[in-house]
């Protein structure tokens, strides 16, 4: 009996780590990126995106994904990229 009880409190204690972990590392949409002086947002042709930020700090899912590593000063956005055309734009840290 003492055994089951451990095993079920273990249980819980890794779900809710489990669940703090994730939510670490939520990510909130956004309809826009600041990029310096100019403004990209969804909708912008891949090129025309990349001209006015730059390129990515890395790429995800076959280059489908841009990651922006602006860290420490800033957070860290990932741009999804459908038919040539930014489909979400999504910012970690912002909390």
């Amino acid at each position: 009996m003492q055994n089951r009880a451990f095993v079920l409190l273990l249980l819980i204690v890794s779900m809710v780590l489990i669940g703090g972990a994730i939510a670490a590392y939520a990510l909130d949409d956004e309809s826009n990126m600041n990029c310096g002086s100019v403004i990209a947002e969804i909708g912008d042709q891949q090129f025309e995106f990349q001209q006015k930020c730059g390129p990515p700090t890395a790429t995800e899912e076959n280059g489908r994904v841009w990651v922006y590593d602006r860290r420490p000063e800033d957070f860290i956005y990932y741009v999804t990229f459908s038919e040539g055309k930014v489909e979400r734009i999504q910012v970690s840290g912002n909390d």
